[in-house]
């Protein structure tokens, strides 16, 4: 055989070589895009918001009402309730919270857990917390004056879109443990975290 011959076919049998030792890769671009809109379940300010009364000089005439907020440290979206409890007597508001289904086409199943304290001045002087279902009282979390804690998860129910559930709120304020400095309509006792959760069905 030609020397020629067999360069050829010992230069080929290298290069083949170093082909399976090399490793394919390439670079397919994709590109990820984040939209958003408006959650289809909402929480909104219930009727008892419009009850008037107080007047402190605070800005706020209510007993009662509803502000959102922007958490940056856990990047949420809060919506706090304020409530005014009057010393020893059980304060039942009825209609504090809407939970809707705005826009999502389709049912969704509404659920709530009870957290626990997350702040505030006296939580001790707090004998009752309870977040309740308007149309079914028998589903509740928190804790009562007898001191029975109900921390859920409880199934409210499913309202289809455009539907809502109401959450009334009851609260007991300690009467024997009387602060003026604290208990002035403006003081914040305690802060309760209740989570609400919203399901397809």
């Amino acid at each position: 055989m030609d020397r020629r011959k067999l360069g050829l076919l010992g230069f080929a049998a290298i290069a083949l070589a170093a082909i399976s030792l090399a490793y394919l890769q390439f670079t397919n671009v994709t590109y990820w895009s984040v939209n958003a809109t408006l959650p289809p379940a909402m929480k909104l300010a219930g009727a008892d918001t419009g009850i008037t009364g107080r007047n402190d000089g605070s800005g706020y005439n209510n007993y009662i009402y509803v502000t959102y907020y922007y958490d940056p440290t856990t990047g949420l979206n809060i919506t706090r309730i304020s409530i005014v409890g009057f010393t020893g007597d059980v304060t039942n508001y009825t209609n504090a919270l809407q939970v809707c289904n705005l826009y999502y086409n389709g049912p969704l199943t509404v659920s709530i857990t009870y957290k626990g304290s997350v702040g505030g001045a006296a939580p001790k002087d707090v004998d009752q917390f309870v977040v309740y279902n308007y149309n079914n009282p028998q589903q509740w979390v928190g804790f009562n004056y007898k001191r029975s804690t109900n921390p859920g998860p409880v199934t409210l129910g499913t309202i289809q879109q455009n539907q809502c559930i109401q959450l009334g709120v009851s609260v007991l304020v300690n009467a024997t443990d009387y602060n003026p400095t604290l208990f002035n309509g403006q003081n914040v006792l305690a802060t309760y975290e209740v989570d609400i959760m919203f399901s397809t069905t």
